[in-house]
């Protein structure tokens, strides 16, 4: 019996949220009835759509969907008779052991419902429900966007963290997780000397970087 058939019989109906090297996997039966235009989908297609689509979702807005959103940020880049395009939303959310998360998702379109006194450029902090959909523009798939947005307020563009900014978020999690110090840390407060940590952190955004540039530099050749 191949890895999918197996793991499709231990979790079968159930109410679970599985991750597994196909992504993260919703078994409950009634989850279904939650994708919105999957209307027409069976228990089985259903499965096999997740599956398929698991790895290629928008990771940010599912690890909200399965835990806490905080809320997000994001300046409108474009905007319809009907809707409103975000290059990037800012995200922020926290898992169910109070630990916080942040990151991004690119090219966000929203209903302009809730966004009508807004224009292009303005830079906005809302909370939105989560929700899963069909798509069906190159097969099926099953992502994650978002709706009903609420809390809507006009904020400065220096409040949206930039790439660099996420990526040195990043960077620093890694180096505290790595940290021999990092079980006796509270509260935020760093133990190791005065500007140590910062000069990891920015010595590996730096190799990142590096490695960033040449692997497009490769990609061009």
């Amino acid at each position: 019996m191949d890895d999918w058939k197996e793991f499709k019989k231990v979790n079968y109906k159930k109410n679970v949220v599985a991750q597994s090297e196909w992504g993260t996997i919703y078994f409950g039966i009634d989850s279904l009835k939650e994708v919105a235009g999957g209307e027409r989908l069976n228990y089985e297609e259903y499965l096999e759509i997740q599956r398929n689509s698991g790895k290629n979702v928008r990771h940010y807005f599912e690890a909200c969907y399965y835990n806490f959103p905080l809320g997000f940020r994001g300046q409108i880049a474009k905007r319809t008779k009907d809707k409103v395009c975000f290059n990037r939303i800012f995200v922020e959310g926290m898992f169910p052991d109070g630990m916080c998360f942040d990151g991004k998702e690119d090219h966000v379109w929203m209903s302009l419902k809730g966004f009508e006194e807004y224009h292009e450029g303005d830079s906005l902090s809302f909370f939105a429900d989560i929700y899963r959909y069909l798509k069906t523009g190159k097969g099926k798939s099953i992502d994650f966007g978002l709706r009903n947005p609420k809390g809507i307020k006009k904020i400065p563009d220096y409040e949206l963290p930039s790439d660099d900014d996420l990526m040195k978020q990043e960077i620093e999690q890694i180096v505290c997780d790595a940290c021999f110090l990092g079980e006796q840390c509270s509260m935020g407060m760093c133990l190791l000397p005065k500007g140590k940590k910062r000069a990891k952190i920015n010595a590996l955004y730096e190799e990142l970087k590096k490695a960033g540039a040449q692997k497009a530099r490769q990609g061009g050749s």
